[in-house]
């Protein structure tokens, strides 16, 4: 057995792993990592679904640093009492039944054997790749905001009725009224500049999407913990509705340890500091925008929490 088995690459603590392998949890960390192939990449604490006590717990992800779920144990009758439970928390599970939510998420047994038994029944972990078509999917929202950011198109239009109806007989040759170009035809320059600046806004949303989605792009990402989860990505249609990976997702403890991404997150961080904007991991904000002049989307779903990431995406120079 050795650290680089359990933990995550780029959080392997020495020090850690003698605390996991001395701890009544790691028999269930052993055959997490051994079934499914779950890594450690923090010791946290939680609070117990039974007792409600804090016990140590050990947060655990795929190789690709997508999170998890949470594993511990407890002694179900009290600190005093021998009645080691085995635990294992993931959102991305729930039972019809359940005191409260963490509850519903949690599966729970005197036996390692019987939770893991469980685990696979109940197809309790989702794949890496599921998980990873749940943050793709959410760049969607990306191309969603890129289009809002950059105008209205919508057509809309202040003609009365009446004055649809002068429109319709002048064109129709029915119109009498010799005021009409005296009348209209001020609005209508103005309605018809406003079609026409609309149009060029559609056609510039269409190109800077297929710039900045059908070209490597940047995803950043940040959780609760300070953690970034940064990969490169690109279209493989028009459509941007399905994208490979160019640098797949990784877990970092620092965007510094992606030199290229070093810049722009500095002006980043230089330009949201004192905007007033609640900040992630010290750059990115928790907003819906795109920043043209940083040429960079932030969208966020569910907000910041373990398993939920602010993002930005950004022209990666590959």
């Amino acid at each position: 057995m050795t650290v680089e088995r359990y933990f995550l690459d780029g959080y392997r603590d020495e020090a850690l792993y003698d605390e996991l392998k001395a701890s009544d949890t790691f028999p269930l960390v052993r055959e997490l990592e051994f079934k499914y192939g779950l890594k450690v990449f923090r010791k946290i604490t939680t609070r117990t679904v039974q007792t409600y006590d804090q016990v140590p717990a050990w947060m655990m992800c795929h190789k690709n640093g997508l999170a998890v779920g949470v594993a511990y144990t407890h002694n179900k009758g009290g600190k005093d009492a021998d009645q080691l439970e085995y635990c294992f928390q993931t959102p991305y599970f729930s039972k019809e039944r359940g005191k409260s939510t963490s509850d519903k998420e949690t599966m729970r047994s005197a036996k390692v054997s019987a939770l893991m038994a469980a685990v696979k029944r109940y197809h309790v972990i989702p794949t890496a790749q599921g998980l990873m078509d749940r943050k793709l999917g959410s760049f969607r929202s990306a191309k969603t905001i890129l289009n809002r950011g950059l105008g209205d198109t919508n057509k809309r239009n202040d003609f009365t009725a009446e004055e649809v109806q002068v429109l319709l007989a002048n064109l129709l040759g029915r119109n009498t009224d010799g005021n009409f170009l005296g009348t209209l035809q001020n609005k209508c320059i103005e309605t018809l500049d406003k079609y026409e600046e609309a149009d060029r806004l559609m056609q510039l949303k269409v190109d800077e999407a297929n710039r900045l989605f059908t070209n490597p792009f940047y995803v950043v990402g940040v959780d609760e913990f300070g953690d970034f989860i940064i990969g490169a990505y690109k279209a493989t249609d028009k459509t941007q509705e399905d994208y490979e990976a160019v640098i797949p997702l990784m877990r970092y403890r620092t965007y510094q340890e992606v030199p290229d991404l070093i810049p722009i997150m500095t002006m980043i961080k230089l330009a949201y500091e004192n905007a007033g904007e609640s900040i992630k991991g010290g750059c990115l904000p928790l907003i819906d925008k795109y920043n043209e002049s940083l040429d960079t989307v932030f969208f966020y779903d569910r907000g910041v929490d373990r398993y939920n990431q602010t993002f930005m995406v950004t022209p990666c120079p590959i």
